[in-house]
Formats: structure tokens, C-alpha cells, sequence
């Protein structure tokens, strides 16, 4: 089985191509949420790095969110548009799964629970959303595989620390492009935090998709659909919009 992976959901744009065991070639570049221009170019690059066509893939798998808006949109139209052209499946992976997985190289996937047998470390992507909220979540390590405690959520840094806190984990092993905003805050809240160096990858996404794959975990095209976690801004906007519209008619 081989994966061709996408993930846009933040300002790493990677691409990889994924079979069981080992990752034939990945490409990641940091574009600053500007992917649409190169990505189409990037996936050419990455056929003929790997000696392979796209005809050759067993399915197309996109990271699902959450994360940059117009990031999720842009890698959906064209994890869809390739898993269409190439009448494969097409599989959506959540994106602070990937992320924690890619961290903690495990060889099994992700299941979700309240909670684990014993103390154990905890691994939290963070992912700036904007408006003075992160998105986030948390897992632990059981044996070969990565337990999801805290579904995905958007928060201030003084609610998603207190929500973590509740884990009560050996050690907090925070990562992403969130980080920076809230390091402070952390560290006065946490005394057993610790800060990694990690991006997004996308040989994360096909590993976890061939796992879907091989276990017949297949998705409805039509249904599938980026994860926010919160609403996008137009919705927002618009939905202000007809409630002012409504009081003004009362």
C-alpha cells in the first residue's frame, strides 16, 4: 500500500508518500499559510524525487484540522480533487493526532480514552488559532500506542493549562507554532513542562491513514469535511450580521 499524504494546516506545507514501514520521500517547506501557489508543483516534485505516478498510490489522505482555515480548504480541494482524478480513496486524519504521533514515533495508532493506568508523560500540540486561543489537545503513551485524554478544543492559555493540569502527567511535553505566544504562561503554570522543537509532518498523516487503510476504516468523499473546532470568521460575521438584522426589525 503506498499513502499520498497532505498537510496545510498550519504554515508548514509538507507532502509525503508513505507505504508500510518507511516514508519513500517527503517534502516540507514553512510558506507562511500561503500554500496554493507552489502546492500543485510540490506534488509533481515529489513523484519524480520518489521514481513513481500517482496512478501507482493506494489512497489520498489529508491532515483534517484544526488549524489555518484557508490552509484546511486549500489541502481538501487538492487531497480530493487528486483522490478523485485517481478514483482511490480518500481518508482525513485529525491534525493534533498526526502531530502527537509524529512526536512520539510509535509503531501503532491512536485510540481515545479518559483515561490511563498510570502516570505517564503527556504530549500537547499547540497550535496558535488566533484571538488569543490555541488549539490543542493531549496524550499518553500506552505501550505501543498513543491514548488520546483531551479531545480536540480552542481556548485561552489560562483555560487550556487548567485543563491540562487535570492530566497530572510526569512531564508536559509541549509543542508547535503556538508555543511562542504562551511559553510564559506555561512555565508559571507548569512546573514539569517541557518545550519541543517539532512542525506538522505529513509522513505522519500517511502513517496513521495506511493504519485506517489496512483496518478498512474507509470515509463517505462526500461527507468528509475540514475540523474547525470553532466556526470560520464569514460564519461568525454573517450570523452577527442576521442577528443585528432581526433586532433591527423588532
Amino acid at each position: 500500500m503506498l499513502i499520498l499524504a497532505i498537510e496545510t494546516a498550519t504554515s508548514v506545507e509538507s507532502l509525503a508518500l508513505v507505504t508500510e514501514g518507511r516514508t519513500l520521500a517527503e517534502v516540507s517547506f514553512d510558506n507562511g499559510l500561503a500554500h496554493s501557489p507552489r502546492l500543485m508543483k510540490n506534488v509533481d516534485y515529489l513523484f519524480k524525487t520518489a521514481g513513481l505516478a500517482i496512478s501507482g498510490i493506494s489512497a489520498v489522505a489529508v491532515s483534517s484540522g484544526p488549524g489555518s482555515f484557508t490552509g484546511l480548504r486549500v489541502g481538501f480541494s487538492l487531497a480530493k480533487g487528486l483522490a478523485y482524478a485517481a478514483k482511490k480513496p480518500f481518508l482525513t486524519i485529525p491534525t493534533l493526532d498526526a502531530f502527537a504521533f509524529s512526536v512520539c514515533r510509535l509503531n501503532a495508532g491512536v485510540t481515545v480514552k479518559k483515561t490511563v493506568n498510570n502516570r505517564r508523560n503527556a504530549y500537547c500540540p499547540v497550535i496558535d488559532a488566533r484571538k488569543n486561543e490555541f488549539y490543542f489537545s493531549a496524550y499518553m503513551e500506552n505501550i505501543s500506542t498513543l491514548v488520546k485524554l483531551r479531545e480536540e478544543s480552542a481556548l485561552p492559555a489560562a483555560e487550556m493549562l487548567k485543563a491540562l493540569k487535570t492530566l497530572k502527567a510526569a512531564k508536559y511535553y509541549f509543542f508547535g507554532d503556538g508555543i511562542s505566544k504562551c511559553a510564559g504562561e506555561i512555565t508559571n503554570s507548569i512546573a514539569n513542562a517541557v518545550f519541543l522543537e517539532a512542525a506538522p509532518r505529513a509522513s505522519a498523516i500517511g502513517a496513521l491513514a495506511l493504519l485506517k487503510l489496512k483496518g478498512g476504516d474507509l470515509q463517505d468523499f462526500n461527507k468528509a469535511l475540514p475540523f474547525y473546532v470553532r466556526k470560520p470568521d464569514a460564519i461568525i460575521n454573517k450570523e452577527e450580521k442576521k442577528s443585528k438584522e432581526f433586532k433591527c426589525r423588532k
